[in-house]
């Protein structure tokens, strides 16, 4: 996992990410700290930044 990688969902800075519950859809401007969830899953990177 790179610096700038959020734990959990492997996110790098520039990922899209989206649930599969609702739809909802984020960009990663800035990575780490935590796990990305959205209705109680985590959620899918749909891009790789």
């Amino acid at each position: 996992m790179g610096a700038d990688a959020t734990p959990g969902t492997e996110a790098t800075n520039g990922s899209r990410l989206r649930c599969n519950e609702c739809g909802s859809e984020a960009i990663v401007t800035r990575a780490g700290g935590s796990s990305l969830a959205c209705c109680g899953a985590p959620l899918e990177i749909i891009f790789a930044g």
